[in-house]
C-alpha cells in the first residue's frame, strides 16, 4: 500500500472518524476495496485496542463478516461506522419519465429525508481512489487522477496533513453567522448571478461536520468546508449562472444559467443534451425545480482549487452552491421549519460563486452586513 494510502487511512481514523481508545469499527465495503479496508482495521487497533468488523457487500447486500486486525474474538458491537463505495459508472439513463429511487440513488440525486434524527455514532463515507473514477473524469486519467484529486484535497503529500485547523475555522465561522441573526440576503456576481432571498424561519448555518450529543465530533464526507443553510423558496428571486463544472444524471454540465420566481426555475439556458436531462430532472417532483438551500464555502479552501470531483458532497464544497429540490435537513432546528422545507425526491447542487461574489444579509434590525466577499467569509 502506497504512502498516499497510507495517509488517507490516517486521515479517516483520526480526522473524520475521531476513534477512541475501546471504540469498535465496522468497515462495510466491496472485494475491490479488501486490502485498504484492513489496513484501516490494522491503523484503527493502535488507536482503539479493539479488531474492526469487515462486511464485504455484494450486490448492495452484506454477504460476509470477518473480524480483522484482532487476535481474539471482537465482544462488542460496533461504535463508528466506514463505507468504503467502490467508484461505479453512472450507467444509462432509463428511458422511463418517472425513476424509481433506487435509480435516482445511482444518480446521485436522491435527497435526504427531512426528518432524520441526529446520528448517534460516527458514520463516515470515503471514496477509494480507482482506474473507474479517473477514466470518467478524464478518459486517459485512470488510477493517478483520480489517487491525485484525494491528495489535493487532504494535503496528503504535505507533513502537515493531520493539522485540523480548518475544521476549527470552519465551525467558528458557522456560530459567527449565527449570531448574526441573518433574516434575507442577496448574492451578486459579475459572472451571471444576481439572487435575493430570505432564510427559512426555524433554519440556522450548519455544517457538514457533526457534533454527537457526547460533544464528540466527525466528518462524514471526510473532508468539509462548507456552511449552509436552508431558504424559505417562495422568497427567492432573480438568476443565476453555474460557475464550475457540475454532474446532472451521470452527464456533466459545463453551463447552466436560469431565472428564478418565487422560488422556482422559470426559464433556463444550457446545452441540448443538458436541457434534456434537466428536464427529465424536473419531472421528478413537483418541488424539483424550487431552490431550497445555500452553501457558502470560502475559495481558499483546497475543494474550491479543483474543478471537478464528480462526488457531489465534496462539488458542493467549492465555493458558493445552490440547491435544487430537497435540502438537508441539518440545518432545520424546528419542527415547523422541517414542514415547511422544500419536501422533495430528488437534489441538485449548482455551484454560482466565484471570488467576485458578494453576498450580503439583512440582520433582525434591518442594518445590511457583508457576509462574503473577495472569496471569504467576513469577520
Amino acid at each position: 500500500m502506497n504512502m498516499l494510502m497510507e495517509r488517507y487511512a490516517d486521515i479517516i481514523i483520526k480526522r473524520a472518524l475521531s476513534l477512541e481508545k475501546g471504540d469498535v469499527l465496522s468497515i462495510n465495503t466491496e472485494e475491490a476495496n479488501s486490502d485498504f479496508a484492513h489496513l484501516i482495521a490494522k491503523k484503527a487497533a493502535a488507536v482503539t485496542g479493539n479488531g474492526s468488523y469487515i462486511q464485504n457487500i455484494e450486490n448492495g447486500r452484506v454477504v460476509s463478516t470477518e473480524e480483522a486486525a484482532s487476535d481474539y474474538p471482537i465482544e462488542k458491537s460496533a461504535t463508528a461506522l466506514l463505507y468504503l463505495p467502490v467508484y461505479k459508472s453512472y450507467g444509462k439513463l432509463p428511458e422511463e419519465s418517472l425513476l424509481s429511487a433506487a435509480d435516482i440513488q445511482r444518480f446521485r440525486h436522491l435527497s435526504e429525508p427531512l426528518d432524520n434524527p441526529l446520528p448517534s455514532r460516527p458514520f463516515v463515507t470515503a471514496p477509494v481512489p480507482s482506474e473507474e473514477w479517473g477514466r470518467f473524469l478524464d478518459e486517459e486519467g485512470g488510477l493517478r487522477l483520480s489517487s491525485s484529486l484525494i491528495e489535493a484535497l487532504l494535503s496528503l503529500g504535505e507533513d502537515s496533513y493531520m493539522e485540523e485547523t480548518e475544521t476549527e475555522v470552519i465551525l467558528y465561522e458557522r456560530d459567527r453567522l449565527n449570531e448574526m441573526k441573518i433574516s434575507k440576503g442577496r448574492i451578486a456576481d459579475e459572472e451571471g448571478t444576481d439572487i435575493t432571498f430570505s432564510f427559512l424561519p426555524g433554519s440556522e448555518f450548519a455544517t457538514t461536520i457533526v457534533k454527537l450529543e457526547n460533544g464528540r465530533k466527525f466528518i462524514p464526507t471526510v473532508y468539509a468546508a462548507d456552511i449552509f443553510r436552508a431558504l424559505d423558496s417562495s422568497s427567492v428571486n432573480g438568476y443565476f449562472t453555474s460557475t464550475r463544472p457540475f454532474m446532472l444524471f451521470g452527464h456533466i454540465v459545463h453551463s447552466f444559467s436560469a431565472r428564478v420566481e418565487n422560488g422556482r426555475i422559470t426559464d433556463y439556458s444550457t446545452d441540448d443534451l443538458s436541457a434534456d436531462l434537466f428536464e427529465t430532472y424536473l419531472r421528478q417532483d413537483e418541488k424539483a425545480g424550487y431552490l431550497s438551500e445555500l452553501t457558502l464555502a470560502e475559495e481558499s479552501n483546497a475543494a474550491s482549487q479543483i474543478d471537478f470531483f464528480a462526488i457531489p458532497e465534496w462539488d458542493r464544497m467549492r465555493g458558493i452552491a445552490i440547491t435544487l429540490g430537497g435540502p438537508r435537513p441539518d440545518s432545520l432546528v424546528s419542527d415547523d421549519a422541517r414542514r415547511a422545507a422544500v419536501d422533495s425526491l430528488v437534489t441538485l447542487s449548482i455551484p454560482i460563486g466565484s471570488d467576485t461574489a458578494l453576498v450580503t444579509g439583512l440582520d433582525e434590525d434591518g442594518d445590511e452586513i457583508t457576509l462574503m466577499e473577495d472569496g471569504f467569509i467576513k469577520e
